[in-house]
């Protein structure tokens, strides 16, 4: 095959991955803002019912019936785009892996627009991982396990920026709980400090133990949170990214809380957070 079929076949497939992207991700958004609006709609019809009975007919179990409404929305949600989702990424994934292999000695714009559509895929993915771990109620296999092979599995499979700086603790300690529920945990929380720290943030991992526990702080050096914005950071749906499912810090709290666990927050606007979690040792 001569050159020239070969750099018009790799224009194509390049073409076409773009496009296979562009349509996915507006696909997403659109998935997205339809499905946080039905979840929206499902819990103020749910309180203003509930707000429209007599008090000695509102139902004891009427939080559960709204929070199983909410369940429920984010269920279909979380199925559609798993479903709209996978066959694009794949197909994107794959493509890609083509164009590396068949064209390596590419040019600087090339390999930008390979990186641009990777990051754009991978965020794609976390947004599916963040529906899914917010669905998924399964109890905890609980073990006695540690803290830094944790983190150390969580960062080896996420998408660290070559000028993002991670400090791990300098000891270990050990907690007992869910190692893949909590990679989770720390997944979301790290994720969440780069995205927050611009141009080479810095993320610091502390533990301590105390009274039977085991306190674990994620700092970070970002923009932090607004005052009015921390009371709401847990709740179900809230979020201030132009891309996020508001669902990556409810499913933290909610893992944690099954392990018999704490999450608290502590942040300053413009000079960092801490997400501080408490674990039981035993």
């Amino acid at each position: 095959m001569h050159s020239k079929d070969i750099d018009r076949i790799l224009k194509i497939a390049q073409e076409d991955a773009e496009r296979i992207l562009r349509h996915a991700k507006e696909d997403a958004e659109r998935l997205l803002k339809h499905a946080q609006e039905d979840a929206e709609r499902v819990l103020r019809h749910a309180k203003e019912d509930a707000e429209r009975l007599e008090p000695k007919e509102v139902p004891a179990q009427t939080p559960n019936v709204v929070k199983r409404d909410k369940m429920y929305t984010i269920g279909e949600m979380s199925s559609r785009l798993a479903h709209d989702l996978q066959n694009p990424l794949t197909i994107i994934r794959n493509t890609m892996e083509i164009l590396k292999l068949k064209n390596q000695d590419v040019d600087k714009k090339t390999k930008e627009n390979y990186d641009r559509i990777e990051r754009a895929a991978s965020k794609m993915s976390q947004q599916i991982r963040d529906v899914l771990n917010f669905v998924r109620t399964s109890e905890p296999i609980m073990e006695k396990t540690s803290i830094l092979e944790i983190l150390k599995n969580t960062i080896s499979g996420l998408d660290i920026p070559s000028d993002a700086k991670i400090i791990l603790p300098e000891q270990d300690t050990e907690v007992y709980g869910d190692v893949k529920q909590l990679e989770v945990v720390f997944s979301n929380l790290i994720l969440n400090a780069i995205q927050a720290s611009e141009n080479g943030g810095k993320v610091m991992i502390q533990t301590t133990e105390t009274d039977g526990n085991t306190i674990i702080d994620v700092v970070d050096n970002g923009k932090g949170i607004e005052k009015q914005n921390l009371p709401k950071i847990f709740e179900p749906l809230f979020t201030t990214k132009q891309q996020g499912t508001g669902l990556g810090l409810p499913s933290c709290k909610s893992i944690l809380e099954s392990h018999g666990g704490t999450i608290e927050c502590a942040s300053i606007p413009s000079k960092g957070t801490v997400f501080t979690i408490r674990l039981p040792r035993y």
